[in-house]
């Protein structure tokens, strides 16, 4: 079984055993339950706002204000003791490190900034962290692309399939990803 279906498996079985004691137990206590969890969530969510901030700031393609929000909520996961608990704020089949995750988020900002040493250097910081996290390897892969190293591309591109990327999705960004790069080069200076 691979990381990600093992992680996909851990999420359903949680929503599963939360909703199998929520429904056992008697309406007034089943209430306090789900309010407590709805409580815990919310607090989670004004915790972690700098992660929602920074994914709004990359939608609008305001890189600089997204990076920065992106380092601010990863300096956060950092400190906090309890940063397992906040999985639920970025939950991905493909990690539970919410800091691999920020530091990706991070490379992503960049590599669409145009700072592709920068972009790098924080996706191998992700894998620093995770080295079984698949999407630093399809940035990775993305900026050798953009690079014009389809060698690399395809090699990287591989390394995330192998940990559990979907090989479809896979093709279908590296076939992008290197028909951006070959028509840049049309376009000349």
């Amino acid at each position: 079984m691979k990381r990600t279906q093992r992680n996909l498996f851990i999420i359903m079985a949680a929503m599963v055993a939360f909703y199998s004691i929520v429904t056992r137990l008697p309406w007034q206590a089943a209430l306090a339950v789900a309010g407590a969890a709805l409580v815990a969530f919310v607090a989670m969510g004004v915790w972690g706002r700098d992660f929602f901030i920074g994914r709004r700031l990359a939608r609008r393609r305001e890189w600089a204000n997204a990076i920065e929000r992106y380092q601010r909520f990863e300096q956060k996961l950092l400190k906090a003791s309890w940063r397992r608990v906040t999985v639920v704020l970025y939950l991905s089949i493909y990690t539970f490190d919410g800091v691999a995750v920020a530091r990706n988020d991070i490379a992503q900002a960049f590599m669409n900034a145009g700072d592709l040493d920068s972009a790098v250097a924080w996706l191998r910081s992700a894998l620093q962290r995770d080295p079984q996290y698949p999407v630093p390897y399809v940035n990775l892969s993305v900026v050798a692309a953009m690079r014009r190293d389809e060698t690399t591309a395809r090699r990287e591109m591989s390394k995330a399939v192998q940990l559990g990327y979907s090989p479809v999705g896979a093709q279908q960004i590296l076939r992008r990803a290197l028909e951006k790069a070959n028509e840049k080069i049309g376009e000349g200076p």
